[in-house]
C-alpha cells in the first residue's frame, strides 16, 4: 500500500469512530455501515429540498443492518440540518451600502 492510501484509511477510521461517538451508534466504526448512515442523511436532505414526504423512508437495502443504519441516518437529520442545506443552495444576498 502506498502512503496516501494508508493516510486515507486512517482518516476514514477516525471519521467512523467520531461519528459512532457523536451519534451513539457503535456500528458506525465499520466504514460500510458508516456509508449507509451517510447515504440516509444525504437522501433525507435531498428529499427535503425536493419537497418530498419525509415520513416515508425509502428502501435502501434488504440487508437488515444496512437498512436500519440508513433509517437511523435518515432520522438523524434535524431542522437545523435542513436549513443549512437550503442555505447552501441559495445565493448570498448583496449587502446594501449605506453612505453617510
Amino acid at each position: 500500500m502506498s502512503k496516501p492510501s494508508l493516510i486515507n484509511k486512517r482518516r476514514q477510521a477516525l471519521q467512523g469512530i467520531q461519528a459512532a461517538g457523536y451519534f451513539g451508534i457503535p456500528e458506525l466504526k465499520n466504514p460500510r455501515y458508516l456509508a449507509c448512515f451517510k447515504d440516509g442523511r444525504r437522501a433525507h436532505l435531498k428529499a427535503a429540498l425536493a419537497g418530498a414526504d419525509l415520513e416515508a423512508i425509502p428502501l435502501y437495502s434488504h440487508h437488515a443492518t444496512r437498512q436500519s443504519l440508513y433509517e437511523q441516518g435518515w432520522r438523524s437529520v434535524g431542522e437545523l440540518d435542513r436549513l443549512r442545506a437550503r442555505a447552501r443552495l441559495t445565493p448570498p444576498q448583496q449587502k446594501e451600502t449605506h453612505h453617510a
